[in-house]
């Protein structure tokens, strides 16, 4: 399956599937107060800077990938799971 749809396919889908946002902004807004002011209905917010991604170290840069339990976890509070699209 593409990892793009369209939104046709999404409104057509919507029951099977989970819209996660993980909006980030450099410019200083917070990523969640803008989430809770509109998304995609039904999209669950997710926290690039807190679920995906370790915190930074100089040799890790600035977002390193969490570690597979640390995603694992977060993905399980959004309602992310193994058999979930």
């Amino acid at each position: 399956m593409d990892p793009f749809v369209t939104p046709q396919w999404l409104a057509e889908h919507r029951d099977e599937v989970v819209l996660a946002d993980a909006r980030m902004y450099l410019d200083g807004r917070n990523a969640e107060a803008e989430y809770l002011q509109g998304h995609l209905p039904g999209a669950v917010f997710v926290d690039v800077g807190a679920d995906l991604a370790e915190h930074g170290r100089p040799e890790g840069g600035r977002h390193p990938l969490p570690t597979p339990e640390h995603f694992a976890a977060a993905m399980s509070r959004a309602g992310i799971g193994d058999s979930t699209t």
